[in-house]
């Protein structure tokens, strides 16, 4: 891959990378959150994950952010910076 072409790249690493480092930022912080709390997922924690705040059928719960929103969240975007990555360095190309 050409210097021309790593250029390309620099865009998404950019934008992919800051998603992936929130991601990793808010999980985190959940779990120390949680953990200081005994895991009472009575109490909410971190942004939230809807559209519209006052509609409960679309917000995810506390446990169903930390359970299973999170985890994909990091997965996700972890595993898209990882190719971009790789290819920036020129190990892929």
């Amino acid at each position: 891959m050409t210097t021309p072409d790593r250029v390309a790249l620099w865009l998404p690493f950019c934008l992919v990378g800051g998603i992936c480092g929130w991601s990793w930022y808010w999980y985190v912080r959940s779990i120390i959150f949680y953990y200081k709390n005994g895991f009472d997922f009575s109490e909410d924690f971190g942004p939230q994950f809807s559209q519209f705040p006052d509609d409960d059928r679309f917000t995810a719960k506390p446990k169903e952010k930390f359970l299973i929103a999170w985890p994909v969240f990091v997965v996700v975007g972890t595993a898209n910076l990882i190719p971009i990555t790789l290819g920036l360095l020129g190990i892929l190309s």
